[in-house]
């Protein structure tokens, strides 16, 4: 059986600004870990920093401070990186399946790709929400299955046809009985359907 096309421009638009929204995302995590790393050195932000957690009663050593210090610049860095990950892993996902919504038959496969590639934008971020609702028309619109043409719709117009010129001949048949009986009639009676 032959298939229509369907047109995927919703799902390729959905899937173009996913994909522009990653690559912000990572330059915006980029650029704050750069601007992190430029700052974490100055004396003005390692005082800032004392002074906001020294003013927490819980910590009242300075060994203290300094490891919470330490923790929180590795554990930024870290983190930085694993979203820069993620979001990256999340772009290249979005990517095949924008490349298998071009082949004709595999638009299923392009929704498990957006659905994976949400998954690692984020579960609940703009970018994983277009993702998702590109994956669900994915999975939803379906082409239409066409008859072959040729053969199928040619074969009813012909038995439509051959109904349709029978109906008529038992019209036309039964139009010449009542003519004829009311011409056989040979008394002078007219004749008077009941």
């Amino acid at each position: 059986m032959n298939q229509e096309v369907i047109s995927r421009a919703g799902e390729k638009v959905l899937g173009i600004i996913g994909i522009i929204f990653n690559i912000l995302a990572i330059a915006l995590i980029g650029f704050a870990m750069a601007s992190y790393a430029n700052v974490q050195g100055t004396p003005e932000f390692e005082q800032f920093l004392e002074e906001e957690i020294m003013s927490n009663p819980e910590f009242s050593n300075p060994e203290d401070v300094q490891m919470i210090m330490d923790t929180m610049s590795s554990s930024l860095n870290v983190v930085g990186w694993v979203l820069i990950a993620l979001l990256v892993l999340s772009t290249i996902l979005a990517i095949l399946a924008l490349v298998n919504l071009r082949k004709r038959g595999k638009a299923s496969t392009a929704g498990v790709f957006f659905i994976i590639a949400g998954l690692f934008a984020g579960l609940l971020s703009l970018t994983s929400i277009l993702f998702y609702i590109a994956a669900i028309m994915c999975f939803v619109r379906k082409p239409p299955v066409q008859k072959d043409q040729n053969l199928r719709d040619d074969d009813f117009k012909y038995q439509e046809d051959q109904l349709r010129r029978k109906e008529e001949s038992v019209h036309r048949e039964d139009d010449r009985v009542r003519r004829d009986d009311t011409t056989t009639r040979n008394d002078d009676t007219p004749y008077r359907p009941l």
